[in-house]
């Protein structure tokens, strides 16, 4: 996805949330499929102080972070992972139905129709999506890729231009 479409899905996907949380997905061990974490780790700076908002570095198992999102009762989930989509590495895509994306292609042990459907139990009204970066190289021991890490740049960047506008930060 190019840049400035990448912005206009974002703007009319983010538009008006009142609590959102990122949660970033990933083993940075194994190579790109560390690009959740790693945009998570980034976009907590960017976003330092957001009473709105709220980061979570999940690792592989975003289950265990299951009682830290209800009790944000957010409005919005936004989920960054590496996930194989079949397109060039570094390629960057939208997805909302994030229950048919994830089940074929991800590497979690739990699926996140399992961890959806839970969250939803609660009665929380929850608008889930997922940015997926197209990987190169996920085998142990390896280093992000160049495409990979200029993706995340580009997911950071755009997600804190367009966050930074519906946050609340203390003073």
């Amino acid at each position: 996805m190019e840049e400035r479409n990448l912005m206009e899905v974002l703007e009319k996907e983010l538009r008006n949330f009142k609590r959102l949380i990122i949660l970033g997905i990933g083993n940075e061990l194994r190579g790109d499929d560390g690009a959740g974490v790693l945009a998570v780790k980034k976009l907590e700076r960017v976003l330092k102080g957001a009473k709105n908002v709220l980061t979570i570095n999940c690792g592989t198992t975003p289950e265990n972070f299951l009682l830290d999102v209800k009790a944000f009762k957010p409005s919005h989930i936004l989920i960054i992972d590496a996930i194989d989509f079949k397109k060039e590495p570094g390629t960057i895509a939208l997805f909302e139905d994030v229950v048919g994306v994830i089940e074929s292609a991800s590497t979690h042990r739990i699926p996140l129709s399992i961890i959806k459907s839970y969250l939803e139990g609660f009665g929380l009204n929850i608008k889930f999506f997922l940015i997926g970066i197209q990987p190169k190289n996920i085998f142990f021991g390896k280093k992000i890729t160049h495409r990979v890490n200029e993706a995340i740049s580009m997911i950071t960047e755009i997600l804190g231009k367009i966050i930074k506008k519906s946050a609340h930060y203390n003073i």
